[in-house]
């Protein structure tokens, strides 16, 4: 059923309209803005065979629509909204080609020309210094080989709550990586509030059940990572939350 499909479905179209737009309210604003003038009226006349690709098409729409212009020196300038959009739902929302073609309403070809711009735009952006807050050695040292290949480094890995915020206080980064549950129990969450006392910059969080921090209520996270994470999604997630800070 259709209302199956939206209630299954709003949580990551809000993720994609937040990481489009870079907020959490006008994405949010959006995906209302298009049930609202996209969607609503196609059921009320009767047209209702929706489904996935259907809907994130109906979104990019929205997205699509000119909005107030970035700042010349912005990086998403750079980047391109075009790219920037392809790059998301396949590395994001996962996406085969086929659907983004539909989705973005371009060829195959003109998809797969929009990521390889945006791979290589990406790389030539400013590296950052990462520090990363997770308990599992092996996931630890995973994320620092993969914030490696994207030309960062790895300042710091703290287990808990306490060694986040006292290692924070001793180094210099422009990005976190955190994840939710630590060794001794404490929250990753309580540590980046803490942190973000004394430091402003975009944190990732990770956890096995991104749904429950995407309910549509109260501050969200505008940037996560599900476990167990796949590659490229880090690395889309990572770049997207740099290209924000700029």
């Amino acid at each position: 059923m259709l209302s199956d499909l939206i209630e299954s479905e709003l949580p990551f179209l809000r993720r994609y309209a937040r990481a489009v737009v870079g907020s959490q309210e006008v994405g949010d604003q959006l995906v209302s803005t298009m049930m609202e003038l996209h969607l609503l009226p196609q059921v009320a006349s009767g047209d209702t065979d929706f489904n996935r690709t259907r809907l994130y098409k109906s979104l990019d729409e929205v997205l699509a629509e000119p909005r107030e212009a970035s700042p010349p020196d912005d990086i998403l300038v750079k980047l391109g909204a075009l790219e920037r959009r392809a790059l998301l739902l396949a590395s994001v929302e996962a996406f085969p080609v086929d659907d983004i073609a539909l989705i973005l309403g371009i060829s195959d070809t003109e998809v797969e020309t929009a990521l390889s711009n945006a791979e290589a735009a990406l790389m030539k952006a400013l590296t950052t210094r990462v520090f990363i807050i997770e308990d599992e050695a092996m996931i630890a040292a995973h994320l620092s080989e993969i914030v490696a290949s994207l030309g960062h480094a790895t300042v710091a890995v703290a287990t808990t709550h306490a060694d986040a915020v006292e290692m924070a206080s001793q180094e210099e980064f422009g990005l976190i990586l955190a994840d939710i549950r630590l060794a001794d129990g404490s929250s990753g969450i309580d540590a980046v509030n803490d942190i973000r006392k004394t430091w402003n910059g975009p944190v990732i969080f990770i956890t096995a059940y991104p749904e429950s921090l995407l309910t549509g209520e109260g501050q969200e996270p505008a940037f996560l990572i599900p476990k167990p994470f796949r590659v490229d999604l880090v690395k889309a997630v990572i770049s997207q939350a740099l290209i924000g800070r700029h």
